[in-house]
C-alpha cells in the first residue's frame, strides 16, 4: 500500500514539475545583444516606464538589488532592461510594439545582454576570453557582471526561457566598434551559428534582425559600417537589416537618443510583425495578414497529410491522365470532405505544386494550428492533351489551347472521378478551384465561367489566358449571390500584373465582393505558396465580407476591394 502511495505521489509531483517547465507557444521570446546602442544609451523619460503592459516581461540579466530584481527572474518589460543603470534602449519599443499589434493571448519577454564599446568578438565564446583580455579595465567591470562571460550568461538565460516559452528571435546592434571591418558579417554568422546549436534552434524559424548605426543621414561617426551591415543577409540566409534611416542621435553622433531610440525598436517590431505573419494593426484586432516564417517548413511532431499519384479515364482526352491527390491528416473514409483543386502554370504538370509549393506541409501546419477545415485537394495537368508532359516547347499552339480545353475535361471527367473514388461533399459550396499563373488564369474562367460548380475562386498571379473582366462575369449581380469568396493575389513587381489589376477594376467597379491581394514580389512560388497560404483559410467557412479590404500587404485598401 505504501509503494502505491509513493508511486502515486512521484507521478503528481512529476506531473507538477512537467507542467511547471512546459513551454508556453504564446510567450514569444527575444534574445538582445550587442554594444552600448543595444546596452541602452539615453536617459529613459517618465513616458517610457508608463503604460508598459504586463505582457511585455523582461528576464534579469544582472542582480539590482536597488530595483528589486534578480538575475533569471521575470518582471514586467520597465526599463532599464539591460542592467541596474542602464538607459532606454530599442528593445523597449520593439517590445512596447510588439505586444500592442499581436493577439491578446501572446506575451513578449526579452533578454539584453549588452556590453558598450566592445567588438563583436566578445560574443565569440572561442575567442572573448582572449579578447577580454586586451579590453579596458572599465569594459572589464561591466563584463564581470556577467560573470566574466557575457555570451554564456545570454546562453543560461535563453535555457531558462526556453522553459517558459519559444525563442522566436535574435536582435542585435553592433558595428560601431567594429567600423571597416569586412569580415564583420562572418564574425556575426559564428555567434549565430553558436546560438543556434547551443539552444538547439532552427535557423530556418529563428531570425536574426540586425540595426544599423546611427546614419550618415544624422552625420552618423560610424555610419560607413552600415553598408557591411547591408550585406549580412548575403551571410546569413534569415537575417534582415533594419533600418536606422531618419531615427534622430544625441549630440555624439554614436548613439541615437530617445525619439531614436522608441522608432528604431518600433522598425525591429515592424520587422518582426512581418516575419510572424502580422502587420501594424492600426487600431484593429491584429490577424494574420501573411504567411509567417517556418510556415513551409516540415514539423515531424504533428499528424501529416496524405499524397497519392492515381490515374483517371478521360473521355474528353481519349486517354488515361495522372493527377495528384492530398489527403488530410486523420482522413477518414466515413466522412465526407470539400475538394479544392489546385492548378499549375504553363511549364508545369500535375506534380509542379508538390515540386515548388510543398501544399502537404503548409496545409498539414495549418491543420495542425486549426487554421483550415479539413478538405481533399486534387492536382491535376491542366494541359489537356495526350502529349500532357511539359517537355519541348510549352508554348506551342496546341500545348496552349490543351490547357483550354482541360475545363471540359474537369468538369465532364475528373470531378466525377474523385466524387466517386473519394468521400466528398458534392455540392458547389463544398466545391473550389485555384491555381497560379497559367491556373491562375484557368480558375477565373472555370471558377467564374461555372457557378453552379465552384463557390470559391482563387487565383494567383493569373497569366494572360484570363478572360476580359467582361466574360469573366457578364452578370455581376448573379455571381455576387454565388461567390462565397473571390481571391486575386499577386507579387507588386510581376510583370502579369495587369492580368490581376484588370480583373479587380472591373469587380470593383461593379462592386462585387472580392480579396484583391498584393505583394511585395514577381512571378514565383513565394508568391503563390503564400497566396495557398492566405486562401486556403477561408475556404468552407462562413465568411465576412467586410474584413476584405484589410488581407493585403501593401498599404492601399481603400482602392483594392469594395
Amino acid at each position: 500500500m505504501k509503494s502505491i502511495i509513493k508511486f502515486f505521489a512521484f507521478t503528481f509531483l512529476f506531473l507538477i514539475v512537467q507542467k511547471g517547465y512546459s513551454q508556453d507557444a504564446d510567450f514569444h521570446v527575444y534574445l538582445s545583444l550587442g554594444q552600448s546602442n543595444m546596452e541602452g544609451y539615453a536617459k529613459i523619460e517618465p513616458q517610457d516606464k508608463e503604460g508598459v503592459d504586463d505582457r511585455f516581461q523582461v528576464l534579469q540579466a544582472v542582480n539590482c538589488p536597488e530595483l528589486k530584481r534578480t538575475k533569471g527572474t521575470w518582471y514586467t518589460a520597465i526599463p532599464p532592461l539591460c542592467r541596474c543603470n542602464t538607459g532606454l534602449t530599442p528593445v523597449d519599443y520593439f517590445g512596447r510594439n510588439m505586444i500592442a499589434n499581436l493577439p491578446k493571448n501572446v506575451k513578449v519577454g526579452v533578454i539584453n545582454v549588452a556590453v558598450g564599446g566592445c567588438k563583436i568578438e566578445l560574443f565569440d565564446k572561442d575567442k572573448s576570453a582572449d579578447y577580454i583580455a586586451t579590453a579596458p579595465d572599465w569594459m572589464k567591470g561591466v563584463i564581470k557582471e556577467y560573470d566574466g562571460n557575457p555570451y554564456q550568461r545570454l546562453v543560461e538565460l535563453a535555457k531558462i526561457a526556453q522553459k517558459k516559452g519559444v525563442i522566436k528571435g535574435i536582435l542585435l546592434h553592433q558595428g560601431e566598434s567594429n567600423t571597416g571591418d569586412t569580415l564583420w558579417t562572418k564574425k556575426v554568422k559564428i555567434v549565430y551559428d553558436n546560438l543556434m546549436k547551443d539552444l538547439n534552434l532552427d535557423p530556418k524559424k529563428v531570425p536574426l534582425l540586425s540595426g544599423e548605426t546611427v546614419n550618415e543621414d544624422q552625420n552618423g561617426k560610424c555610419g560607413s559600417m552600415n553598408k557591411i551591415i547591408a550585406t549580412l543577409p548575403k551571410t546569413i540566409e534569415n537575417s534582415y537589416v533594419i533600418s536606422s534611416k531618419g531615427c534622430t542621435a544625441e549630440p555624439d553622433f554614436l548613439h541615437f537618443n530617445a525619439a531614436g531610440y522608441r522608432e528604431l525598436g518600433r522598425r525591429y517590431a515592424g520587422k518582426m510583425l512581418s516575419l510572424l505573419g502580422y502587420k501594424f494593426s492600426e487600431g484593429r484586432a491584429p490577424f494574420i495578414v501573411q504567411a509567417p516564417l517556418g510556415f513551409d517548413q516540415i514539423n515531424t511532431t504533428i499528424p501529416a497529410g496524405k499524397i497519392e499519384s492515381i490515374t483517371y479515364e478521360s473521355k474528353t482526352v481519349g486517354t488515361t491522365r495522372k493527377v495528384t491527390v492530398y489527403t488530410p491528416p486523420g482522413f477518414n473514409k466515413k466522412k465526407k470532405y470539400p475538394v479544392l483543386y489546385l492548378l499549375h502554370g504553363i511549364g508545369g504538370d500535375e506534380k509542379e505544386w508538390l515540386n515548388g509549393g510543398s501544399p502537404q506541409i503548409i496545409l498539414d501546419n495549418l491543420y495542425a494550428e486549426g487554421k483550415i477545415e479539413p478538405m481533399i485537394v486534387v492536382m491535376p495537368n491542366g494541359r489537356a492533351m495526350k502529349d500532357d508532359s511539359a517537355t519541348g516547347n510549352i508554348m506551342a499552339p496546341d500545348k496552349v489551347q490543351a490547357f483550354s480545353v482541360f475545363e471540359k475535361d474537369l468538369l465532364n471527367d475528373l470531378i466525377p472521378f474523385i466524387e466517386k473514388k473519394y468521400p466528398t461533399l458534392k455540392d458547389r459550396e463544398h466545391r473550389a478551384i485555384a491555381g497560379l499563373s497559367m491556373g491562375g488564369g484557368q480558375s477565373l474562367n472555370f471558377g467564374l465561367g461555372n457557378l453552379d460548380k465552384f463557390a470559391w475562386v482563387g487565383a494567383f498571379s493569373a497569366a494572360p489566358n484570363t478572360k476580359k473582366p467582361e466574360e469573366l462575369l457578364p452578370n455581376p449581380e448573379a455571381a455576387k449571390k454565388k461567390l462565397k469568396l473571390l481571391w486575386i493575389s499577386c507579387g507588386d513587381n510581376d510583370w502579369l500584373i495587369e492580368n490581376s489589376k484588370r480583373t479587380h477594376d472591373y469587380l470593383s467597379k461593379n462592386n462585387v465582393p472580392h480579396i484583391y491581394y498584393i505583394e511585395p514580389g514577381i512571378h514565383d512560388f513565394k508568391v503563390w505558396k503564400n497566396g495557398l497560404y492566405m486562401f486556403s483559410q477561408f475556404l468552407f467557412k462562413p465568411v465576412d465580407q467586410s474584413v476584405f479590404s484589410a488581407y493585403t500587404i501593401l498599404d492601399n485598401p481603400k482602392q483594392t476591394n469594395p
